[in-house]
């Protein structure tokens, strides 16, 4: 599905981050990096609605290796090097009630695939094992990438032209989550365009960045994945 401005409000929220100064208890704003997104897990959140997820480490220290990315074309708002040191409270906004019961098909859809099995291992296997490019400037986003898409658009998104060997996709998947992945395991969830996999069919909410305010064009469900000329025009009612 494409991304879901709505949904990822309703699934997480900015936490500040402070770097340390070597004195137990006292820590300073940074200039960058002070932004973490994390997935709401309090009691009063939602922490069942997400895929299981575990990793095999908590990345302390992680600041200390972390890279910069090129800002290609002035995508992103330029460096103002300003200094946060108070969370501001809209980095905790939710959907507004009004909105939350549009958001139901997608949650009944996550539980859906929680409940069939679905895993951050899976999903971390399935990148790995269709070469997705990170981090990089790419000419389809992952959920344009299916039937129809030419070749040379789809290399363009890959990080090699083979794709790597199940053990080794493994390999990775057991590095970065807490799992025992075997190889065995890649490709063992239906994703789309595969056969009997969950697709969300219709458009998502259309978020208008002005006016901080979104429309669903038509209702979400779930269907099995088909070829989409055989879709009865019912299905998008």
């Amino acid at each position: 599905m494409m991304p879901h401005w709505e949904l990822w409000l309703h699934l997480y929220r900015g936490e500040l981050f402070n770097a340390p100064t070597g004195t137990t208890g006292v820590r300073k704003p940074v200039r960058a990096g002070c932004l973490n997104l994390v997935l709401k897990t309090g009691k009063s959140e939602r922490p069942r609605e997400y895929i299981p997820v575990g990793l095999t480490s908590n990345h302390a220290g992680w600041d200390s290796q972390w890279f910069y990315l090129r800002n290609d074309d002035d995508l992103f708002p330029a460096y103002t090097g300003r200094l946060i040191s108070e969370r501001p409270g809209h980095w905790s906004y939710d959907v507004v009630q009004t909105h939350q019961a549009r958001l139901d098909p997608l949650l009944n859809a996550l539980k859906k695939l929680h409940e069939e099995g679905l895993t951050a291992a899976l999903v971390l296997s399935a990148v790995h094992h269709r070469r997705v490019l990170p981090l990089m400037s790419r000419p389809l986003r992952m959920d344009e990438v299916g039937p129809g898409v030419s070749s040379r658009d789809l290399e363009a998104c890959r990080m090699s032209n083979e794709a790597p060997a199940d053990d080794e996709v493994a390999a990775r998947v057991r590095a970065a989550v807490a799992s025992d992945f075997q190889p065995e395991h890649v490709n063992d969830f239906p994703k789309r365009p595969d056969q009997g996999s969950i697709d969300l069919v219709s458009p998502f909410p259309m978020y208008d960045l002005e006016s901080r305010s979104s429309s669903t064009i038509f209702k979400t469900h779930l269907c099995p994945c088909r070829d989409r000329s055989t879709l009865d025009p019912r299905d998008l009612q």
